[in-house]
């Protein structure tokens, strides 16, 4: 027990330290910079006696001041005046709020913004981001029977690595992407406790995680988490001793309840998404960007190979938050390790299931030739 609460203060406090300016200084977590740094008007007054406006620090990340940031404003104020968040006044001649899966308004974390300011609840948000996927990593972990220094370890790893670190500020990325571990968990104890009380504790877990993932606002973050928890879930019923029917159908009951309690989010977006011009103002696929080049590669070892837009030196191809696949050079070779010495049970499939994504998202042939054929 002392040592679990030592890991955990631990992880605290590399939090608190990462949040620092929020935390202490009053900061929110949000390039607010942007906006008065390179959109007009703001960007031709002078502050402070800078002629060319306010200095801005990265250029590649103004999307949640343009977007996420205003459309959960918009829907949390509906919700709080007990409204649905139906519609966009702002935009155009008006737009749809809720059919617009970003604006995220029944995300079950929304009750931050009925209980704090705005201006918090966001930056509580995002800090929450790190904090929950590592809190549902490091249980997840335990789970297979990983040693706690090990488990601490991943979390830190996960919580920060490239990806999160990359899109923290957008508050809808990583917020699909963090309740893939609590999902994970949920499975390896529906399977351990197929034959108690626990089960329905378990299943239940299973669907909020579910819920909240696709509430939580990223389309493609949440079909990919859908699509690997599936696929887990299936390897495990593979390997279930017991009663595979009656399992299988449980599962299939949780599904479908997640589908029920879902459709009130996924029903308006598909139908947006139908009437939108989506599908015809597609880029080609073909420019570079589309898939990881190869060289990119070198990113998982080192990050800002290619400069870093923070720094405005980025020479690689595109958008560096798409090709930050940095998870720390240690745990890259642990985890390289833990596959050669135990090449069978939960790292062999983390292993192969890895190396067949990383082959579709490389320009492969094989992943080109479905991408020309608009089948991703």
């Amino acid at each position: 027990m002392k040592l679990s609460k030592f890991l955990l203060i631990i992880f605290l406090g590399v939090l608190v330290i990462f949040f620092k300016p929020f935390v202490f200084e009053g900061k929110i977590p949000l390039p607010a910079d942007t906006i008065v740094g390179m959109y007009h008007p703001w960007r031709d007054v002078v502050w402070d006696n800078l002629t060319a406006g306010v200095p801005f620090k990265n250029f590649l990340i103004t999307d949640p001041v343009r977007q996420q940031y205003p459309w959960r404003q918009l829907a949390a104020d509906a919700l709080k005046n007990k409204q649905l968040p139906f519609w966009n006044p702002y935009n155009f001649a008006g737009t749809p709020l809720l059919a617009n899966f970003q604006s995220a308004g029944f995300y079950p974390l929304n009750i931050l913004f009925f209980i704090l300011p705005f201006n918090l609840a966001w930056g509580w948000l995002i800090a929450l981001q790190p904090l929950l996927a590592g809190i549902f990593l490091f249980l997840y972990l335990r789970e297979l029977r990983l040693g706690r220094a090990s488990s601490l370890l991943g979390a830190l790893a996960f919580s920060f690595s490239g990806f999160f670190i990359a899109w923290l500020e957008w508050g809808t990325i990583l917020h699909s992407a963090l309740w893939l571990p609590l999902i994970l968990l949920s499975v390896e104890k529906i399977f351990s406790s197929a034959n108690n009380s626990k089960f329905s504790i378990w299943g239940g877990i299973f669907v909020f995680a579910l819920c909240a993932s696709l509430f939580a606002g990223h389309l493609q973050t949440f079909f990919y988490v859908f699509l690997f928890s599936f696929i887990y879930l299936l390897w495990k019923l593979r390997q279930f001793k017991g009663d595979r029917f009656k399992l299988s159908l449980l599962l299939v009951i949780g599904y479908l309840l997640f589908v029920a309690i879902s459709s009130i989010q996924w029903r308006p977006t598909l139908e947006f998404i139908n009437l939108s011009a989506r599908n015809i103002d597609q880029v080609d696929w073909q420019i570079p960007g589309w898939f990881i080049p190869w060289q990119n590669l070198v990113q998982f070892l080192a990050p800002d190979f290619f400069g870093n837009p923070t720094t405005l030196n980025y020479w690689g191809i595109w958008n560096y938050g798409e090709f930050s696949g940095y998870i720390g050079v240690i745990p890259l070779l642990l985890a390289l390790l833990a596959i050669f010495r135990r090449p069978r049970g939960a790292s062999g499939f983390f292993a192969v299931f890895g190396l067949l994504v990383l082959t579709f998202a490389l320009p492969t042939p094989w992943a080109s030739c479905l991408m020309s054929l608009n089948c991703l």
